[in-house]
């Protein structure tokens, strides 16, 4: 199966020499985890993430976006969507853009794992998700301040994290949650002395959970429906693990 049949053919990219407050703002209002970078030429340079919108911790407003851009391989419509499955897992990205065959390769649209995952719902393999779950997982408590678990999200590569209110699992913070809420700059507001944001004024609830009984088909149905990147695993009432998009990714580039 080819990219060309299940890519979005509507895409939103940014210029190289754009601000970076200009993608935030677009990542903020559409709910993007990437955006294309393209040149002058509208030549595809790479991509920038919400990771490294992040990053930066300028007060300044005209930063541009070509200190940080990534490089991704080019994917055309014509690749297969299995090669293109194994460059998002291996790079821990849900979206890439898909572009011509010139020197110039300009950008024609973009696949994601929700695409993907829709195209070879047939091929799920019967597996459980205790057989693709991490069981070592970090997680915050909902007292913690932002800066802290924004510091914590990019150090460690991590786009999200279970909540707690000390034992008890209570919801997830994203590093997608902090870009939409505004709080950013948030290690220089912490050595300006100002009181932190805390946790629980972001984090969303309820928390959406999964059994590790229940099947791997299930968990990316779930994920599809709920148009979120990961689901706690709950035993008990206890937190045992998680599973994500990039685990159930795994699990299918073999079959």
């Amino acid at each position: 199966m080819k990219v060309n049949k299940f890519m979005r053919k509507h895409v939103v990219s940014v210029g190289e020499k754009d601000h970076i407050t200009h993608a935030r703002q677009i990542m903020r209002d559409h709910n993007y985890q990437i955006l294309p970078v393209v040149n002058a030429d509208d030549c595809l340079k790479g991509i920038i993430t919400d990771k490294d919108v992040m990053r930066v911790t300028s007060t300044r407003s005209n930063v541009t976006i070509d200190g940080f851009v990534s490089d991704v391989p080019l994917i055309t419509a014509e690749d297969d969507i299995r090669s293109v499955l194994r460059s998002m897992s291996e790079l821990r990205l849900r979206y890439l853009p898909v572009v011509d065959r010139h020197a110039c390769p300009v950008v024609t649209g973009i696949i994601g794992l929700t695409h993907i995952f829709t195209a070879l719902n047939e091929k799920i393999p019967e597996k459980k998700i205790s057989d693709i779950m991490k069981t070592d997982v970090e997680t915050c408590e909902r007292s913690d301040a932002l800066n802290k678990v924004w510091s914590n999200l990019l150090n460690s590569g991590l786009s999200g994290m279970p909540v707690m209110d000390k034992k008890e699992p209570v919801g997830m913070i994203t590093i997608h949650d902090i870009i939409k809420s505004g709080y950013t700059r948030l290690d220089r507001e912490a050595r300006r002395g100002r009181a932190p944001a805390r946790v629980e004024k972001i984090m969303n609830t309820p928390l959406y959970t999964i059994t590790k009984d229940e099947t791997v088909k299930a968990c990316i149905e779930q994920l599809l429906r709920l148009n979120v990147g990961r689901l706690c695993v709950i035993e008990g009432g206890t937190l045992v693990g998680m599973v994500d998009l990039y685990d159930a990714a795994q699990i299918m580039i073999g079959t």
